[in-house]
């Protein structure tokens, strides 16, 4: 049992979109194989599953593009042009969607983006400040990219994190048991579905 995240603890759910996931997404335009990504999903509908149950606040991140990309910077411009050739996350297209296993209740919060880290110019350290959250468990994708980057700033900010590494995935299995090597060595705790729905079952309603 986890016994820090029995409170004042919340799910971030890490742009579980159809640009990632889908097989016709934009990342799968790109040439990424999508079905390394839905190993996610299973996890990550547990977990959203329990934590309603529990009543365990669930926030979703949301990766978002303008329609023109001119918001995409240097990612977009220099690093990673397909992501404009392919539309990826472009605001109003079915890329941005979040999947539908996993849609969102009109309660729950959505943090819209457009870098990596769900901490960068949004709104989130502010609401989970509001809310005296100081734990976030963190599941989605890509594990060395938003995942990490998230997490990395979540340790920056002293909240206890708890990334779970049966819920969240990659496009290459090697960087995803690097990237949570390197989070396990200083920023987070590495646990598992198990672990986290075994501890919030143990909380009262």
């Amino acid at each position: 049992m986890i016994k820090n995240i029995l409170s004042r603890t919340a799910l971030l759910v890490v742009d579980m979109q159809n640009g990632f996931l889908g097989e016709n997404g934009g990342m799968a335009k790109l040439g990424f194989d999508s079905k390394l990504l839905q190993k996610a999903i299973p996890g990550c509908v547990e977990l959203v599953q329990i934590a309603r149950q529990k009543n365990t606040p669930v926030i979703f991140t949301q990766y978002l593009y303008e329609k023109d990309f001119r918001d995409g910077g240097i990612q977009v411009e220099e690093i990673f042009p397909g992501i404009k050739e392919v539309g990826l996350c472009a605001i109003g297209s079915h890329d941005s969607l979040i999947i539908d296993e996993l849609k969102p209740k009109t309660s729950e919060i959505i943090i819209e983006k457009n870098r990596p880290s769900s901490f960068y110019s949004t709104r989130l350290e502010t609401y989970l400040r509001s809310q005296k959250i100081n734990n976030l468990v963190i599941c989605g994708v890509t594990t060395n990219i938003c995942v990490e980057t998230t997490a990395r700033d979540s340790a920056q900010r002293d909240f206890g994190t708890y990334v779970v590494s049966d819920a969240v995935a990659e496009v290459d299995d090697f960087r995803h048991t690097i990237s949570l090597k390197a989070l396990e060595h200083m920023f987070a705790k590495i646990v598992t579905v198990k672990d986290v729905t075994e501890t919030w079952l143990k909380k009262n309603s």
